[in-house]
This record gives structure tokens, C-alpha cells and sequence, in this order.
């Protein structure tokens, strides 16, 4: 016996619905992490905080706080060659959490010269 060509239309469509539902949930699956080989979590917090602070729309009276402009930021840190991927928690060793969206932030002091 066949199936009813609506039979196989409905289950068809169904299959394909399961299927793309299925997609976009794996694709918002992870956090997006920042590595870069031999690099330590102190070397991350620096470039990060001066890739934040370069690329910050800077405000208040004293310039005090800012908005981070993310692209920019991205841009920076992989111009500094950080490499951004996304990952399940816990990440793998080596990979930090960055900033990844336009926000408003508190620049950290410039680090001073010896």
C-alpha cells in the first residue's frame, strides 16, 4: 500500500521544520571565547582592557566610563592575534571570555611606564 501523496507532503514538511528547529538550536549553542597560543589569563585581561579602553567612546565629566564599540574591539584583539570561536562551558583551556556586545564599561588606569 502507498502512502497518500498529502500524506507524504505533511510528513515531508514536518521532517524539514524538525530539521531547521534542530539547526538553530545548535547554531546559538556555546559562548564565543578568545585564544591565542602560549597566551595566560593575565595576557588576555591586558589586551583585552586596552583593546576596550582604545575602542571606547569615552564619557561623564572626568572620562570615566565608556561605551566599547564590540567590532572594534573584535578588530583589535585579532589584529593583536587572538583568535574568537565558539565553545560549550567550560572552555577549553586557554580560552577567555571577551566583551561581545556595544556596552557601557569603566576603563581600567593605563598602565604605568616604569
Amino acid at each position: 500500500m502507498r502512502p497518500a501523496p498529502a500524506r507524504l507532503a505533511l510528513s515531508a514538511s514536518r521532517g524539514l521544520g524538525l530539521a531547521v528547529v534542530a539547526g538553530l538550536l545548535l547554531v546559538g549553542c556555546g559562548k564565543h571565547y578568545w585564544g591565542k597560543p602560549g597566551a595566560s589569563p593575565t595576557d588576555f585581561q591586558r589586551e583585552s582592557a586596552e583593546c576596550a579602553r582604545e575602542n571606547a567612546v569615552l564619557m561623564g565629566s572626568n572620562k570615566d566610563y565608556g561605551i566599547v564599540i564590540a567590532t572594534l574591539y573584535k578588530n583589535c584583539l585579532r589584529a593583536r592575534g587572538w583568535n574568537r570561536a565558539q565553545h560549550f562551558e567550560p572552555p577549553p583551556a586557554g580560552w577567555f571570555r571577551g566583551i561581545e556586545e556595544d556596552g557601557p564599561m569603566r576603563p581600567e588606569a593605563s598602565p604605568v611606564a616604569p
